[in-house]
């Protein structure tokens, strides 16, 4: 979109922490390594991400990116957000939004949380919040999500988020060794409206 480059915005980012009922949302920072390390190096963690599971030096290069990039000035960056729970609090999650390198009105949402809050609200808490960050901090018009067909769990917090399913493409990456199935889901700002927030 050529004509809308000299308008591409400053992002207006939220006071952080983020904060609702259930989780607070803030950008990582390296001292979250290990918290991030304990879960992303799982073996059931690591089955839909791109990656194999982390070891510790790999969590440490994700982070130094991620850091690098928290003011999300760039569009094509991505904003990685530690999603604290319980009390004390602590890590037990990532939601990342990717600034969309070719229209700036789009972003992508992703996630990764430790199995020990599945079932507690807490991934849908921290969506809910990333969503609002997008919305109506950022400004985008459109948020996708992308998930692997076999990944019921993820499909179902975006439909539960109300995100709708647009498109499965049959066998159309390769990763890890095979051809997987990719389903991608997106909801729009007037859909959004809040309605989610924790």
């Amino acid at each position: 979109m050529p004509s809308d480059v000299a308008k591409i915005p400053i992002l207006t980012q939220p006071d952080y922490p983020f904060e609702s009922d259930v989780v607070r949302l803030r950008p990582v920072a390296m001292t979250d390594a290990h918290a991030v390390n304990a879960y992303r190096s799982l073996e059931e963690v690591a089955r839909y991400l791109p990656h194999p599971p982390h070891t510790l030096a790999d969590t440490e290069l994700v982070l130094s990116t991620r850091v690098a990039q928290r003011d999300l000035k760039i569009p094509g960056h991505w904003l990685d957000l530690a999603v604290e729970y319980g009390e004390p609090r602590r890590v037990v999650g990532e939601v990342v939004l990717k600034w969309d390198a070719e229209n700036w009105r789009r972003g992508e949402i992703g996630f990764v949380f430790s199995p020990e809050v599945q079932g507690k609200g807490v991934a849908f808490a921290a969506c809910s919040g990333a969503l609002d960050i997008a919305f109506n901090h950022f400004g985008w018009h459109r948020v996708e999500g992308i998930c692997d067909v076999r990944n019921e769990k993820s499909a179902a917090l975006m439909a539960r988020l109300g995100m709708r399913r647009e498109a499965t493409f049959v066998e159309s990456d390769w990763c890890k060794g095979e051809w997987i199935t990719l389903q991608h889901y997106a909801i729009l700002n007037r859909e959004w409206g809040g309605h989610g927030a924790a």
